[in-house]
């Protein structure tokens, strides 16, 4: 699968590398529908610097819309976090 960025990804200071990296070794959820009706999915874990991330992007047919990346608390619990992720 391809990967294209938002503009606003990097705006925690994580990079490309690190959200590519919590995607291809982590296990995604569903989060819900786009306003176009994509799917919507989500990953929460480690990069490989041991920094916690949650990361949310949109499927297309040929690649995934990373649209938000962030750090997130180790100690916050999953559930919580899925909670407030759209």
């Amino acid at each position: 699968m391809k990967y294209r960025f938002a503009k606003s990804v990097n705006n925690y200071g994580v990079s490309d590398d690190s959200a590519i990296y919590l995607i291809e070794n982590s296990k995604s959820f569903e989060v819900g529908l786009s306003r176009e009706g994509s799917v919507k999915i989500a990953w929460v874990g480690f990069d490989q610097f041991g920094i916690r991330l949650e990361c949310v992007a949109i499927v297309f047919i040929d690649f995934f819309y990373i649209m938000h990346l962030k750090p997130v608390d180790p100690k916050e619990d999953l559930d919580e976090i899925k909670k407030r992720l759209w």
